[in-house]
């Protein structure tokens, strides 16, 4: 029996840890959070979003909701682009899927971002999840990114406020 519970330790211990998963009660959405991000910032009083790091700090992942402010969430996408590009950063790609998604990227100064943008609140609001780590780390980050993609959906959340 004392073997049967240190092989049993052993196998839990080398099995990784189960993703959390981040659901936005006020705009409706959830992504499962990678378990390398550890810490979570306080969260912002007006619920809008969460703040996530790896242990230490070289990694970032923020999940976040608003109401689409433009004349559509096409030209939302836009505009959060236009920010992207005047804070230096250097769009390498950018995808749109159908109406409702769209993801970019892009690097500065040795870092490397990617964001993805759907639509929630049956179209009144937007969600969005940008991951910013290391250039160096990117082998590393790729497989987060499409697990993160596979698991960002909108679902049922207030979407009062608008």
């Amino acid at each position: 029996m004392k073997y049967v519970c240190v092989a049993l330790l052993l196998v839990a211990s080398a099995m990784p840890a189960s993703a959390k998963t981040y659901g936005n009660a006020r705009f409706g959405f959830f992504v499962d959070v990678p378990k390398q991000f550890t810490q979570m910032d306080p969260p912002p009083e007006n619920g809008d979003g969460a703040v996530y790091h790896t242990a230490d700090k070289s990694a970032e992942l923020r999940a976040s909701g608003g109401w689409i402010m433009g004349d559509n969430f096409a030209a939302d996408v836009t505009e959060s682009k236009g920010y992207d590009t005047s804070d230096g950063w250097k769009i390498s790609y950018e995808s749109t899927v159908g109406a409702d998604a769209a993801s970019w990227s892009g690097s500065k100064d040795g870092r490397i971002f990617y964001e993805r943008m759907i639509t929630s609140c049956k179209g009144q609001a937007k969600a969005d999840y940008r991951l910013e780590y290391p250039q160096a780390d990117q082998s590393k980050y790729d497989p987060v990114v499409k697990s993160l993609n596979a698991s960002f959906r909108a679902g049922k959340g207030s979407c009062e406020g608008n």
